[in-house]
């Protein structure tokens, strides 16, 4: 997500909680008004810290938003970790995917700043950007959901299976996010497991 280094992490106990008054700042601004909103000025005064603060922490805004865009994505990925470590091994992989990807959804519905996140993270990137590598934590998911259910890729089609598997979680995962209705929601959820189950069978 980032193209420059992050700045130095503070050690202090007064500089942590400075920086997190302003990440914390910056999401409210965000859930209350949207990305629009989230500007250094409206972060410091929302925080109630100096403008030469933020930028003493943050590059711009939209180093802020890429903080809290991979903090949230950490927070709902921890949540599907946790429910694959739970899974009986040698269960089905459309079974699999479709309890941890609603497991993904439900997270990331419950998560307070994750859909706007999202939002914001896909609006400043192409879909070539924005789609994870092999070698992202999604893809690792997708490795252990294989392996806990006993499926192995051919290995002449594994890199190109793993790269289409990924890309299909990723956006299809996206539309479902988006969805209002629980029900549509759980449909496409159902689809993406189908899809994906079908084309490692």
């Amino acid at each position: 997500m980032r193209t420059r280094p992050p700045k130095k992490i503070p050690t202090q106990a007064r500089a942590i909680k400075r920086r997190n008054a302003i990440l914390l700042g910056a999401e409210k601004l965000l859930v209350e008004e949207g990305p629009l909103a989230v500007t250094t000025t409206g972060i410091s005064s929302k925080a109630g810290v100096p403008v030469g603060s933020v930028y003493q922490y943050f590059e711009d805004r939209d180093d802020i938003l890429s903080n809290l865009y991979d903090t949230a994505y950490n927070e709902v990925e921890q949540k599907v970790a946790e429910a694959l470590a739970a899974t009986p091994p040698g269960q089905s992989v459309r079974i699999t995917l479709e309890e941890l990807i609603r497991t993904f959804w439900l997270a990331a519905r419950e998560h307070p700043s994750f859909r706007p996140l999202t939002r914001w993270a896909n609006s400043q990137r192409s879909l070539w950007e924005v789609t994870p590598g092999l070698d992202s934590s999604l893809a690792a998911m997708v490795r252990n959901i294989l392996a806990v259910s006993g499926v192995s890729l051919p290995d002449h089609r594994e890199a190109a299976m793993m790269r289409t598997m990924v890309t299909t979680v990723s956006i299809l995962v996206d539309q479902a996010i988006e969805e209002d209705d629980e029900a549509e929601a759980d449909a496409l959820i159902l689809e993406i497991a189908r899809l994906l189950s079908a084309y490692v069978s």
